[in-house]
């Protein structure tokens, strides 16, 4: 909680010293925490009095405490401040920073457009399988862009770029034998002890409502009542625009718009840094919104003072009432009123899919999308010009959702939700449909259609995406001393088990076979972009498009020679790693769950001490996505973002929740509930979480009464 709401507000500096200070900068920059208390006034007055009600007792638990803070306070010798409504609001907010951020895709493209050509740029960024081509498009440099460009891309801080993934479905009543629908949720988050899901069950006259929540934030995100389950999965919209905005010559404090120049909007930031100096900046803000290069520093002196970078984005609104939403969600009786919850969504634009006690499904993308005056935000714009401005946002009763789905199914898993003659823009980077194929082909079995169906689903590990690419891989004559590990995949059926050592032949491979197919052609950017990119490594082998050629060496490389390269690449990398015998090689002993303390992970002892470290079954394409950062030289194949709650609602039993988060409920070390669910989340079992009141008395271990100081 301390963490989250310190990052929103730019102040983990003021705990950690400079080492956040460059992030610290980056959301000074943005204005997190100014939009979040501008937020509350749109908030009515019932839903900002439990915003402060959530707060008074956090502070209640802050003054009646006795005894020494969580060891983490003591180590950096911090003492928490009160919290705050706001602090609530920005830590809400910061899931938009995870899940709906996308403008470091933005401007690797800008940069690489003046090194490869429109079609390898929109070949290197392909549009959806089975959809047309982006259109081409000559990409100019804009003035100064370049080293604007540069500057704040060495000042973003990292994403989850490439690592978006929730998986929900949902069976009506028709598909059970219970005659009430079924619905399965696991949403993908960054992995991390403790968990950062907290389960939750609150009951009091006319509510009661349980699921998971995450601390800090006041709402239950992923639960049921007693009518109505719901679960989510990031819709993956493009709600980041870069604008390059020219200064007027001479007037550095104006800049240009379509109608004449305009005055910055100036703001000055004070970050405190434990041990050091303060750290002040000026921020200046226009109409697209904050100007980030401003904050960039210390890369600031490479930056023309006659060019500025803004940022337009859906989250930095400050009239965001999405905790409104999750407020009027608890309460929601039927699709109707589920549906006028939703309208208070702001962002991170979510799939919500629901299930009704009277049998019925529904899907809906709530959040809020821009429509821009031309074009798609694909590259920065010229911010002087207009063209790429937004106009609006797409209207809530145009939003994608569907209502009682004719074959009583439906399955989002951050695929493409919508048709082609869909009228609104939302983006052109959505998953593969891996997952989302995997978990129809299961539905499509009748049998699945049960609790224990259900959880062999969220526990899936069969790879479509490896069945696609191994017929690809397989075709070449293998060297004689890769033809072993070549057998071995002829005879593979894609299960990312942890104790197979297929999934660590393939994964290598196809890690090499990417730095084959497209390190030569982007230099020194390749590790900037170096991910799977399966679309566009699938198009390539199949010969759709031509970068199989080493373009820094005189002869004409085939794909089939890269293939077999990559191959030979991987067996001498697997040989060094863990010995040239290929019968003790297993994918566990690569893939391992690293479950990251955010405070001490980086530490010498302490981070041993508080990470939780275990291998793993899975893979970045599985229904149960494991993901890893193939970048990663050291640890390429280390598992940090995954399904950290795992949720199954039966409509039919109020008593009959199955729910699993990853480590444990405490965040004291000392306590064995900090990682006493490690396991169960790891070898697929499920806790129950029962809702009425004498099935949660039967269950109870303790008790804790709270007692209001004026009854």
């Amino acid at each position: 909680m301390e963490t989250a709401r310190r990052a929103g507000a730019g102040r983990l500096s003021e705990i950690f010293g400079k080492t956040t200070l460059n992030a610290d900068k980056y959301l000074r920059g943005l204005g997190f925490y100014h939009a979040a208390k501008a937020s509350l006034h749109h908030y009515e007055k019932a839903s900002r009095a439990l915003i402060e009600a959530y707060a008074t007792g956090i502070n209640a638990y802050l003054a009646s405490h006795k005894g020494p803070l969580p060891l983490e306070f003591l180590v950096f010798r911090h003492q928490p401040e009160l919290w705050t409504a706001a602090d609530s609001v920005v830590s809400a907010k910061m899931m938009s920073q995870k899940l709906g951020a996308n403008a470091d895709a933005e401007l690797m493209r800008h940069q690489l457009a003046q090194r490869l050509t429109p079609s390898q740029l929109s070949e290197l960024w392909p549009s959806y399988p089975g959809n047309p081509p982006r259109p081409l498009e000559e990409v100019k440099a804009l003035p100064g862009a370049p080293a604007l460009i540069e500057a704040v891309l060495a000042a973003l801080p990292p994403t989850a770029t490439g690592k978006v993934g929730s998986n929900n479905w949902v069976v009506d009543g028709r598909h059970t034998q219970t005659g009430k629908p079924l619905l399965a949720n696991d949403p993908h988050l960054g992995l991390s002890a403790p968990s950062p899901w907290y389960i939750a069950h609150l009951s009091a006259p006319n509510l009661n409502v349980a699921g998971a929540t995450l601390p800090g934030i006041p709402i239950i995100i992923v639960g049921r009542n007693e009518a109505l389950a719901w679960g989510i999965t990031n819709t993956g919209p493009d709600v980041q625009d870069f604008f390059v905005e020219k200064t007027v010559e001479n007037d550095p404090t104006r800049y240009m718009t379509p109608h004449g120049t305009a005055a910055f909007h100036k703001r000055t930031e004070t970050i405190r840094v434990k041990d050091s100096p303060n750290v002040s900046m000026e921020i200046r803000e226009t109409r697209h919104g904050p100007v980030i290069s401003d904050a960039s520093a210390p890369h600031a002196n490479a930056i023309s003072n006659d060019e500025a970078l803004a940022l337009a984005w859906t989250a930095l609104s400050h009239n965001d009432t999405t905790l409104q939403a999750g407020f009027r969600l608890a309460n929601a009786k039927s699709w109707p009123e589920m549906q006028v919850a939703l309208r208070d969504f702001i962002a991170p634009q979510q799939n919500f899919v629901s299930a009704h006690i009277d049998g019925g499904i529904n899907f809906i993308a709530a959040g809020r999308v821009p429509i821009r005056r031309n074009g798609d935000g694909w590259l920065p714009s010229a911010g002087w010009t207009g063209d790429g401005d937004w106009i609006g946002t797409i209207p809530f009763d145009e939003l994608p959702r569907q209502h009682n789905a004719d074959d009583g199914m439906i399955v989002t898993a951050n695929q493409k939700i919508v048709a082609e003659d869909y009228p609104h823009f939302i983006t052109h980077e959505w998953s593969m449909p891996y997952r989302a194929q995997r978990i129809k082909a299961l539905l499509a079995d009748p049998s699945n259609h049960t609790i224990a169906g259900f959880k062999m689903m969220q526990t899936d590990v069969q790879s479509i995406m490896a069945r696609d690419f191994l017929p690809l891989m397989l075709a070449v004559t293998p060297d004689v001393k890769a033809r072993e590990i070549h057998n071995r995949l002829t005879r593979w059926d894609g299960s990312m088990d942890k104790v197979s050592i297929e999934p660590l032949i393939f994964h290598t491979w196809y890690r090499e076979l990417t730095r084959f197919l497209y390190a030569d052609e982007l230099g020194d950017k390749f590790g900037t972009v170096w991910d799977r990119r399966p679309n566009f490594m699938y198009r390539t082998l199949t010969g759709e498009n031509e970068w199989c050629d080493n373009v820094t060496t005189a002869p004409i490389e085939s794909c089939s020679e890269q293939i077999l390269a990559a191959q030979n690449a991987a067996l001498l990398w697997l040989n060094e790693r863990y010995g040239d015998n290929s019968k003790s090689w297993k994918w566990g002993a690569a893939h391992r769950a690293r479950h990251r303390h955010q405070a001490f992970s980086k530490i010498p002892v302490l981070g041993n001490l508080f990470d939780i470290v275990h291998s793993h079954s899975g893979g970045p394409f599985t229904v149960m996505q494991a993901n890893t950062t193939i970048a990663n030289i050291e640890t390429p194949f280390e598992e940090n973002h995954g399904a950290a709650l795992r949720m199954i609602f039966d409509l039919a039993d109020l008593d009959g929740t199955h729910v699993m988060i990853s480590t444990g409920q405490s965040g004291n070390i000392f306590s064995r509930h900090y990682n006493d669910l490690v396991d169960h989340w790891s070898n697929g079992k499920w806790i129950l979480l029962p809702m009425t009141t004498e099935a949660v008395e039967v269950a109870a271990k303790n008790h804790l009464v709270l007692m209001p100081s004026n009854p």
